[in-house]
């Protein structure tokens, strides 16, 4: 029991020797001109929602970032000397040491800090781990031309918001000498969203030459999140009672021409309905003009189409109740009468 006594004492010496003198608002730089390298990579959690309505993506994720910190080693006299026997990872709070202010760009709410600012690890060279966890709210360009069977192409941009490209450089991390050019997934930890499916999930580098390395709009990392609707739920509660109500339209012509009351009422009833659906598809995506939904262009056609057979059964109805009593034939009807008797017969 003594000896993780002392290692635990040790490793205590060993913070309060390491944040003596430490400046967390000074960016690690053991000589002019150096810049940090900040390794990230991105592991998805839980793709919450996709709002329609407000084109923003809500996600869980784990930020993994990496640095190095000279201030923070100890693997070189004099510290080596008194606490070489510390070769496991130092615990330290990340609100004590230098963070990359690498944040959201394209966040919707304002929030740019992570959900918990946990503990970082530091290894004895004064590499720095930091894995906070965040839920994020990112803009999202709905397209909406072919809902519910559509497919969106969501990014999350994240860049460093006081550091150029020429203080610290954003790169993705490294595994088995391979870049991780994707955003990560844990199968364990995945909780799979009921209306989404993730199709890809690439991610890249980009340098935005229209401005210089000073400027922050240099470099910015961009993780893709291509997903693809599931349309069962749509199938089930809209398309297909769309497609009954639309079959009912037929039967109207199944109905006598002295039940023209009953036919007008069906056909409207129809049309109706049709209008409610049009209404639900109305609230579920955004108020945009640049495109029509492929469900909205159906129902119009439908409702077009019902619209059409309310008048056939109005004019239907009109001439079978008329009588010689109460309507005289005017001769230019009489005649197309007579012209399509001798025609057809």
């Amino acid at each position: 029991m003594e000896c993780p006594f002392k290692l635990v004492l040790l490793s205590s010496l060993l913070f309060k020797d390491l944040m003596k003198g430490y400046n967390k608002n000074v960016r690690p730089m053991e000589k002019s001109g150096d810049i940090t390298h900040v390794d990230i990579k991105m592991t998805l959690t839980n793709l919450i929602s996709l709002n329609e309505k407000e084109e923003a993506l809500t996600t869980s994720v784990w930020i993994e970032m990496q640095w190095c910190d000279y201030r923070l080693r100890w693997d070189q006299p004099p510290k080596s000397a008194l606490y070489g026997n510390i070769t496991s990872q130092l615990r330290v709070p990340s609100k004590s040491i230098w963070l990359p202010d690498v944040i959201l760009e394209n966040n919707v709410d304002g929030q740019f800090e992570v959900a918990l600012y946990c503990n970082a690890l530091v290894s004895s060279d004064g590499c720095v781990y930091w894995l906070p966890p965040a839920i994020y709210r990112s803009a999202c360009a709905i397209t909406v031309n072919y809902f519910p069977f559509d497919w969106q192409n969501c990014t999350m941009v994240f860049r460093s918001q006081t550091y150029s490209a020429n203080e610290i450089e954003l790169v993705l991390k490294e595994e088995d000498n391979h870049t991780l050019e994707w955003v990560d997934i844990d199968p364990e930890a995945f909780t799979e969203n009921g209306e989404w499916v993730i199709k890809h999930r690439p991610a890249k580098k980009v340098i935005n030459t229209q401005y210089t390395k000073d400027e922050l709009g240099y470099q910015e990392l961009v993780f893709f999140l291509i997903i693809q609707r599931k349309p069962l739920f749509y199938i089930i509660n809209i398309i297909a009672p769309c497609v009954l109500f639309s079959s009912l339209c037929l039967l109207v012509y199944y109905l006598p021409a002295k039940a023209g009351g009953q036919k007008c009422t069906m056909s409207i009833a129809t049309l109706l309905g049709q209008t409610v659906f049009l209404l639900l598809i109305a609230k579920k995506v955004p108020e945009t003009s640049r495109a029509v939904p492929l469900i909205g262009k159906y129902l119009m056609f439908v409702m077009s189409v019902t619209t059409m057979v309310v008048m056939n059964c109005v004019i239907v109805l009109n001439v079978s109740l008329r009588t010689p009593n109460t309507h005289r034939m005017t001769d230019k009807v009489r005649k197309v009468r007579l012209w399509s008797d001798q025609t057809l017969f």
